[in-house]
């Protein structure tokens, strides 16, 4: 069966990234979370998609330039702050799987500090491999998805060079012949950001390992039938 992860938790009901979107999608019974992390100028791993602030918060500036006080002074939407990474990792325990997506070396050495500290069920995925390649000389045994928009060569033989799994790649850069490809030679393909339910389920036929979507209710309820969400 194809695993749902919510994308930035249920981030078409709630704000993004926000623990009010990650308690919707514990809610919702998803089979995992995807999130995002960057370190704010005091060390500490945030919870937050964008370099900076200005999307989705009523502040502006680089994550990097502002502690985790500030960041959490302010608001990400509907009264929700910007969440630590802890914070969410104490939300889910290890009730789900967790897709935390680094953007950058520094993040990634405060992202497995944090992991190391508690029982999870968890993942790393980069559009930037070579955090990927650092992350595997840091935690050996670290399960690691290249994210991609298409199944390139280059994105395969990085996925074989790393032992991943899985590619996390664009539903935009899959049909079902590169599908039947990627089962052929063995790589699983989990796929973002889907939000159309009949292409989900059509994902779903080609034998995609996982769903990445900002409606998890929808398309578990697609997926599953009226019993999901």
């Amino acid at each position: 069966m194809t695993t749902v992860y919510a994308h930035r938790g249920a981030s078409a009901e709630f704000p993004e990234n926000t623990l009010a979107a990650f308690r919707r999608a514990l809610e919702l019974g998803v089979d995992g979370i995807e999130l995002d992390v960057h370190v704010s100028a005091d060390g500490v791993p945030m919870v937050i998609h964008d370099a900076t602030v200005d999307r989705t918060t009523n502040g502006v500036g680089a994550v990097s330039m502002l502690t985790c006080q500030e960041l959490q002074s302010l608001d990400a939407g509907a009264g929700e702050r910007i969440p630590t990474l802890g914070e969410v990792l104490d939300l889910v325990g290890s009730r789900l799987r967790i897709d935390i997506e680094v953007k950058a070396d520094a993040a990634a050495d405060a992202v497995l500090q944090e992991v190391g500290r508690r029982r999870l069920r968890w993942l790393i995925s980069s559009f930037d491999w070579d955090v990927l390649r650092y992350v595997r000389t840091r935690q050996p045994d670290a399960e690691l998805w290249p994210l991609t928009v298409g199944a390139s060569d280059d994105a395969i033989g990085v996925a074989k060079e790393l032992g991943s799994p899985a590619l996390a790649i664009s539903h935009r850069g899959l049909d079902a012949d590169i599908a039947a490809y990627l089962r052929e030679i063995g790589l699983g393909f989990w796929v973002w950001t889907v939000n159309d339910p009949d292409m989900a389920a059509a994902i779903s036929s080609w034998g995609a390992i996982g769903i990445c979507t900002d409606d998890p209710a929808r398309i578990q309820a697609r997926l599953r039938g009226p019993e999901a969400g």
